[in-house]
């Protein structure tokens, strides 16, 4: 890889990071071309109305795959998995994820650049809902970007070379999440659930989980730069976030699309990823074929049309 490619990295994942830290007026819900309008009332279905598919979540729904600009300051990508399960079920989608969101700014409170919380996309009128989210509340890929960086500048994959001086060293790896982390990955999750029944008795709610980067037992490449045990400490971590999403799915008797499954097959190493590795526009975030799988997994989960 290039000293310039990673120099790309570098900038891609700290502004990811950082995830647009720039206050915004109004900016928090919209639907599929529209980034940054105020989030206005759903309206009733009917036949020149389609029904309202709200998309919740973090930046593996929100698909980023561009530098983010003042009216797409979350990094929703036009071909995201909302956007795809939109076109497929011919559902009028109100796209309010964000990258950097936790499962807390979906619910509790808007991220600082934002007007509103996620969840205020929600009314009664929402006839599906689906949820992406619980990773940064673990900080699942800081930590590997940390590592990555960590680990190209201080040589720990020759093949690299030099390139590793444009990632900057002595990013800080945060400790491994305790089982008090996971619990409240758990807890916020049936939270948002609950809420959204609420809002919307009669939506379907889906929650969508994430594609691993890799899997138990796969060797790391290139696109991977991590050590055998920090592959092994990051299935750990991954493992026990599936395990929490999936047991808030179960406890609030909502689908679960396991794209943590499906996706086993399409690590970073693989042959057909559904997970850029290190590498620009955005590291370790869905690939186009990636937010087409995890598009395709929620339609098989809905089996037919939403009313």
């Amino acid at each position: 890889m290039s000293r310039r490619l990673f120099r790309r990295v570098g900038i891609a994942a700290g502004v990811l990071l950082a995830a647009a830290a720039v206050v915004v007026p109004g900016v928090g819900g919209g639907d599929s071309t529209s980034q940054g309008p105020t989030i206005k009332p759903a309206v009733r279905a009917s036949a020149e109305t389609p029904p309202a598919y709200v998309a919740l979540g973090s930046s593996y729904a929100a698909g980023p795959d561009a530098v983010p600009t003042r009216l797409n300051v979350c990094f929703r990508s036009p071909d995201n998995y909302p956007n795809r399960v939109a076109r497929a079920m011919r559902l009028r989608l109100v796209d309010v994820t964000c990258s950097g969101a936790t499962t807390e700014n979906i619910v509790d409170k808007p991220q600082r650049f934002l007007a509103h919380k996620q969840i205020d996309a929600v009314t009664r009128n929402t006839a599906l809902v689906t949820v992406t989210s619980g990773g940064n509340d673990i900080d699942y890929i800081g930590r590997l970007l940390a590592m990555s960086c960590n680990n190209v500048a201080s040589g720990v994959d020759k093949a690299l070379g030099p390139a590793a001086r444009s990632c900057h060293t002595g990013h800080r790896i945060a400790a491994e999440p305790t089982d008090a982390d996971y619990a409240k990955v758990q807890r916020k999750l049936i939270q948002t659930v609950l809420e959204i029944k609420l809002r919307a008795p009669r939506a379907r709610v889906v929650i969508v989980d994430y594609p691993p980067l890799t899997v138990a037992g796969e060797a790391a490449c290139d696109l991977l730069p991590l050590t055998p045990e920090q592959v092994a400490q990051t299935v750990r971590i991954f493992d026990r976030l599936a395990g929490a999403t999936a047991l808030a799915a179960h406890e609030t008797g909502v689908d679960l699309v396991q794209a943590s499954v499906a996706g086993a097959d399409h690590t970073v190493c693989s042959a057909e990823p559904w997970l850029r590795g290190f590498a620009p526009p955005i590291p370790y975030h869905p690939t186009t074929r990636g937010k087409a799988g995890v598009a395709d997994l929620v339609v098989a989960s809905l089996g037919g049309p939403v009313a």
